[in-house]
């Protein structure tokens, strides 16, 4: 006679996941991985959708999952210099750098950059275009074929660009507003008491000053010199996933970033604004224009049909259309002409 066998038990780890649904839900019971800490793919039959597979919660978990508006593509090490784009002047995408420096390009070959601190520095390379604003807003830089502009506080200085080699300079400060030129022995100040001649000297503006700018008051480095890297990195990716993006009716791109608001308009106007727009700045790449605005100053550049340079600071002015060079002060005016002869008006 055959020896009658035992009841027979289910191991426990042979014991399938009884779906939520029911038994009529359509859904086939998955058994549960034997010694193994997370659910694989292995596991899974052709007929499970993967998403339903449930993550074992022990010791090893894994990282909430943070979507991000804007996609942080790489980090390249010639952060404010080295550009890539397309045969359709478009490089696309954003970018953070190993100091925290958050490159935006668009199209028409327009790069902004903004720094933790939100300074601004806007690269217009089809109109070799550069414009500055510090992180405080006391400083602000302008680079244009026409000429350059630099404040830096209560001070600016200017050199236009003369077609024929004769560049003039002038400086805005607290005596008035003095000029000179490459050709001219002499300074000339215009103050309240009308144009004289002084003695002055003017800064070097020939190098790219607009990077200094853009550094300046940011605390890139420690007391031994190093970057903070990976935190800086950090911290500029949580820009990015806070920051915003929409397209309005006429074909504008707008972004919100770190506070800061960026529109690019189908013809490729960069407008950029900060403070409710107290600071702004703006290119064009169609007749190479630009403009810097702020407390401090204001001044424009073009290369269209008005080619001109102008800068104003409360009452004073200089406007420079390519030939002839002017400054206003309290009323009075003095300049150099077509010919760079000294002319009072």
């Amino acid at each position: 006679m055959d020896k009658p066998r035992d009841k027979m038990y289910r191991r426990k780890d042979s014991l399938t996941k009884i779906s939520k649904n029911g038994p009529d839900s359509g859904r086939k019971d998955v058994p549960r991985p034997r010694n193994r800490s997370v659910f694989t793919n292995s596991h899974v039959g052709d007929d499970f959708p993967p998403r339903d597979v449930i993550k074992y919660e022990g010791l090893h978990q894994w990282a909430p999952y943070v979507p991000k508006p804007i996609t942080v593509k790489n980090y390249y090490a010639d952060d404010l210099a080295g550009e890539v784009y397309g045969e359709d002047h478009y490089g696309g995408g954003t970018t953070i750098t190993p100091h925290g420096v958050i490159s935006l390009r668009l199209h028409d070959r327009i790069r902004v950059d903004i720094s933790l601190e939100r300074a601004i520095r806007i690269v217009n390379l089809k109109n070799s275009i550069i414009l500055a604003l510090n992180a405080s807003g006391s400083s602000s830089a302008l680079l244009h074929p026409n000429g350059r502009v630099f404040q830096y506080g209560s001070r600016v200085e200017i050199l236009a660009h003369d077609s024929q080699g004769n560049n003039k300079y002038a400086k805005m400060w607290y005596k008035g507003v003095s000029f000179t030129s490459d050709q001219c022995a002499l300074v000339y100040l215009v103050d309240s008491a009308g144009t004289r001649t002084t003695t002055d000297t003017f800064s070097d503006l020939s190098s790219d000053f607009t990077l200094g700018v853009f550094l300046d008051e940011t605390p890139y480095m420690d007391a031994s010199g190093m970057a903070h890297g990976s935190q800086l990195v950090n911290e500029a990716v949580g820009i990015l996933q806070a920051a915003s993006y929409w397209v309005t009716d006429d074909g504008t791109d707008n972004w919100i970033i770190n506070n800061i608001r960026i529109s690019q308009t189908s013809d490729g106007l960069v407008r950029v604004g900060r403070n409710s727009n107290k600071f702004s700045l703006r290119t064009s790449p169609t007749n190479g224009s630009a403009s810097v605005s702020s407390p401090y100053m204001h001044c424009t550049g073009s290369m269209g049909q008005t080619r001109h340079l102008f800068v104003r600071r409360g009452e004073r002015r200089m406007h420079y259309d390519g030939s002839t060079f002017i400054v206003r002060n309290a009323g009075h005016s003095a300049g150099f002409d077509d010919k760079h002869q000294l002319k009072v008006y």
